[in-house]
């Protein structure tokens, strides 16, 4: 393992295509599903069924919240974590649904059956999920996701990362917050441009203790040491042009 130059709780926003869980849910609670990879998107498929279950992720959608709901999220999920002796990956978050932003709890689809007592504990604390049964002919839609996760970069060089959990999301610092449709603009500018352009990326920051860091996360099979310099110089010069 590298050098880890960074962790922490980074926030990550990222459009996704999104539809209908089809697959089994608990306590009829509407579950979503998304995919972050490239041209790799399901609805329904068996976790066994799926060679990149451990990419693939559900959102729970919330109607009612409560006070500090994301910290709350995070205190419970070390809590069930510590309970299973399991590496769980719940992130609490907030979604566009319905033309309106919810709070929402992302998770991985193999892991969805491990947490109804979680669940239900939430229930208890006032949260309201939306119910499954409302929306069983929900059309596929695109929403702009937002959510929390608890990352540990590895440093590649001056200001590339990769995740030292995954070798295929790796991070390239910008010096600075963006909007997300400019973002979205030098992104599809990229993709029309770089002979790497099989990735999916997300809008991150990191708080750190004297300043908080921005960051492109890039999702890609495709993509790896030797390459990523190559979308590292497409992102420069992207945002001196949005920026100049």
């Amino acid at each position: 393992m590298k050098e880890i130059a960074y962790s922490g709780q980074a926030c990550f926003s990222q459009k996704l295509d999104i539809a209908r869980f089809t697959g089994n849910t608990f306590n009829d609670i509407l579950v979503l599903e998304s995919n972050p990879e490239q041209s790799y998107f399901f609805s329904g498929n068996l976790p066994e069924e799926m060679p990149h279950a451990n990419d693939h992720h559900l959102y729970l959608v919330v109607r009612h919240t409560i006070p500090c709901f994301q910290d709350k999220i995070i205190r419970h999920s070390y809590y069930l974590r510590d309970e299973l002796k399991m590496d769980l990956h719940i992130s609490p978050g907030q979604m566009t649904f319905g033309n309106e932003t919810h709070a929402c709890i992302r998770v991985r689809i193999n892991e969805l059956g491990l947490i109804q007592d979680f669940v239900e504990e939430l229930e208890q604390l006032g949260i309201e999920f939306f119910c499954g049964r409302h929306y069983k002919h929900l059309k596929p839609f695109k929403s702009i996701v937002q959510f929390k996760k608890y990352v540990d970069m590895e440093r590649l060089d001056e200001g590339t990362f990769r995740n030292a959990h995954n070798p295929h999301t790796h991070f390239v610092e910008i010096p600075s917050d963006i909007e997300y449709s400019e973002f979205e603009t030098m992104i599809g500018d990229i993709k029309a441009n770089c002979s790497l352009n099989m990735f999916n990326a997300a809008l991150v920051y990191l708080p750190q203790r004297e300043k908080v860091m921005n960051f492109v996360a890039l999702y890609s099979r495709e993509c790896n040491e030797e390459k990523l310099p190559q979308l590292a110089a497409f992102l420069e010069k992207e945002i001196t042009r949005l920026k100049g």
